[in-house]
C-alpha cells in the first residue's frame, strides 16, 4: 500500500538557486508556424511578398505593400502525437485542441505624396505557441534513476556534524540541490546516501521498469502593432513592437518498479508565467523599377520577458522498501522565483518573385543563436551557471521557408510550403538539476523539423475565404535522467503535428 512520504512545497526568496534551464528557456524563443490561412498554406514564406497581416511578425516592411484596409480572423484545430520506443516497449500519445489563432486588422492611408505614397498602421493578435501535450514512456531500466538521487545528495550533506537535521531554509542558504533534500527527507536516500532499495530484493532477480507521463498546457500569445510606408513603390519599411504573454504548466509522473512493488514515484508540478516585450524591424526593396522581384530584410531585437517559475514535488513510496521515514511541516505554497529572460537576436532574409497574376514565389532564410540567450535574477545579477548551461546545450539554429500560391482563376487560388528547421540543441545537451529547486531529472533533446503545407483560397469581392493543412515532423531523443556512463539508452520519439486552419478575410 503506498503513502505520501513527503510534500516539498516551500516558499523562498530564492537567491542562488534557479528552477530554470536550458530545455525550459529555448520554447520561449521558438515559434510555431501559425497565422493567417494563407500565411501558413505558403508555409510562413511571405516576408518579401507581404501584404497578408501574418508579415507583421516576419518583416513588418510587408504590410506597407497594402494599398486597401483588411480584416482578418483565423481558428485552427491542432493535433499532437508523440510515439515513443524505449528499448522496444512503444508507446503512442495524442493531443487535440482548438484555438483562435489570429485576428488582425490593416487600416491602409493614402497620402496622396509622390514619395511616401502610402502610412499603413496595423494590429494583430496571433497564438504565437502552443505547449499542449501529452506522452507517456515506459520499459526495462539498466540501472535505477535513483542512483542519480545518490549523487545529488552528496552534493550537499543532510546532517550537520551534530547529526541535527538541516531544514529548508539552512539548506536553501547553503545551496544545496532540492532533489538531494527530497531524497533524503523522503527516506529513498538513507543516512549513508546510498539507496534503501535493491531492485529484485536480495536475488535481483526481478526486472527494474521505469514508466513516465507528462502532461502539458498553456501557449504564448503576441499582439502586434505596426506602422509602415510605401516609399515610390519601390522602397517599404516597417516596425513592429510585440506584447507577448507566457503561461507554461508540466505535470510528470516518474515511477521506478519491478513485478512486484512500486519503489517510488516522484510527481512534479511546474508554471512559469509572465510578459515580454520586443521589436522587429525590416524593409522590402525593389531593386529595379517595375520589376516583380523583390529583397527582404528584417531584424529581430530580443523579446525581454519578466517571468516567475513555481514548482513543486512529491515523493510517494512503498512501505516495504522505503523506511524510516520523517514527518515535516508542509509550506502552504509552491517555490518560486522571480527573474529576467532574454531572447537571442533574430535575421530574415528574403525574395519573392511575381509572375504576373498567375503565380507567385517567396523564398527566406531566418537566423537564430540560441546560446546567447541570457537569464539573470530582477536585481541585476547574471544567473551564471544556467547561462553557461544554456551555451554549452544549445546552438545556432537555421530555418529555410519556401512557398509558391498559383491563381487559378479568377477567385481561386492554390498554395504550398516547406520548412526546414535544424535542431536548436547540441549533441552533447544534457539538463544535470545541480545546484537546482527543479526536482524534474527528465529532458527531450529535439532534432531537425521539417513541415509541410497545402492550401487554397476563394475570394469573391471584398470577401475571402482560405483554409491551409499543416504537418510538421520531429524526432528527439528523451532521457529520464542524465545518466553520467550512459548506462540507459535514450527512448527515441517521434513527434508529429498537424494543424487544420481557416480564415475568414474583408478587404475594404
Amino acid at each position: 500500500m503506498k503513502k505520501i512520504i513527503f510534500v516539498l512545497l516551500a516558499v523562498l526568496s530564492l537567491g542562488n538557486i534557479a528552477a530554470q534551464n536550458s530545455y525550459d528557456v529555448t520554447r520561449f524563443t521558438n515559434s510555431d508556424l501559425t497565422g493567417t490561412a494563407r500565411f501558413v498554406g505558403m508555409g510562413g514564406a511571405m516576408s518579401a511578398l507581404g501584404t497578408d497581416v501574418s508579415v507583421i511578425s516576419t518583416n513588418p516592411a510587408g504590410i506597407g505593400l497594402y494599398r486597401c484596409n483588411d480584416f482578418v480572423a483565423t481558428m485552427g484545430l491542432h493535433t499532437i502525437e508523440n510515439k515513443s520506443n524505449f528499448i522496444g516497449n512503444e508507446l503512442k500519445n495524442d493531443k487535440t485542441s482548438f484555438a483562435i489563432d489570429n485576428l488582425g486588422l490593416v487600416i491602409s492611408n493614402e497620402t496622396g505624396s509622390e514619395n511616401v505614397k502610402f502610412v499603413n498602421m496595423a494590429f494583430n493578435y496571433r497564438h504565437r505557441n502552443s505547449f499542449k501535450n501529452n506522452m507517456e514512456i515506459a520499459g526495462s531500466l539498466m540501472t535505477a534513476n535513483g542512483d542519480y538521487f545518490s549523487q545529488q545528495y552528496e552534493l550537499g550533506e543532510f546532517y550537520k556534524e551534530s547529526g541535527q537535521y538541516v531544514g529548508y531554509e539552512d539548506y536553501y542558504s547553503l545551496n544545496y540541490p532540492w532533489l538531494g533534500l527530497l531524497t533524503s527527507t523522503s527516506g529513498l536516500i538513507g543516512d549513508d546516501g546510498n539507496l534503501r532499495y535493491v531492485p529484485g530484493g536480495d536475488s535481483g532477480y526481478y526486472p527494474l521498469f521505469m514508466n513516465y507521463y507528462a502532461k502539458e498546457k498553456g501557449g504564448i500569445d503576441d499582439v502586434d502593432v505596426n506602422i509602415s510606408c510605401n516609399i515610390s513603390d519601390r522602397y517599404y519599411f516597417g516596425i513592429t513592437v510585440t506584447a507577448s504573454n507566457v503561461d507554461y504548466t508540466r505535470y510528470s509522473e516518474y515511477l521506478e518498479h519491478d513485478d512486484l512493488y512500486d519503489y517510488y514515484t516522484i510527481e512534479n508540478r511546474y508554471n512559469i508565467s509572465g510578459n515580454g516585450v520586443g521589436i522587429k524591424l525590416g524593409s522590402i526593396i525593389r531593386p529595379f523599377e517595375y520589376s516583380p522581384f523583390k529583397i527582404g530584410f528584417a531584424i529581430h531585437t530580443p523579446t525581454w520577458y519578466n517571468l516567475t517559475d513555481r514548482t513543486s514535488a512529491t515523493m510517494i513510496g512503498d512501505d516495504g522498501y522505503i523506511i524510516d521515514t520523517r514527518d515535516y511541516e508542509a509550506y502552504g505554497d509552491d517555490l518560486y522565483i522571480d527573474y529576467e529572460y532574454t531572447t537571442p537576436w533574430r535575421l530574415n532574409l528574403s525574395a519573392s518573385y511575381t509572375f504576373d497574376t498567375f503565380a507567385a514565389v517567396n523564398a527566406e532564410y531566418e537566423f537564430v543563436d540560441y546560446s546567447s540567450a541570457k537569464l539573470k535574477y530582477t536585481d541585476g545579477f547574471n544567473m551564471s551557471d544556467l547561462n553557461d548551461e544554456i551555451e554549452a546545450n544549445t546552438k545556432a539554429q537555421h530555418i529555410l521557408r519556401i512557398g509558391a500560391m498559383f491563381n487559378l482563376s479568377k477567385n481561386l487560388s492554390l498554395r504550398c510550403g516547406y520548412n526546414y528547421i535544424s535542431a536548436p540543441f547540441k549533441n552533447s545537451a544534457a539538463k544535470t538539476c545541480l545546484k537546482m529547486q527543479d526536482t524534474s531529472t527528465e529532458f527531450l533533446n529535439n532534432y531537425e523539423t521539417n513541415i509541410f503545407t497545402l492550401g487554397t483560397g476563394y475570394a469573391s469581392g471584398s470577401f475571402y475565404f482560405d483554409i491551409a493543412y499543416k504537418m510538421a515532423v520531429q524526432k528527439a531523443e528523451f532521457y529520464n535522467y542524465y545518466d553520467f556512463e550512459y548506462v540507459n539508452p535514450a527512448a527515441e520519439v517521434d513527434v508529429t503535428r498537424q494543424s487544420l486552419v481557416m480564415s475568414l478575410g474583408f478587404r475594404f
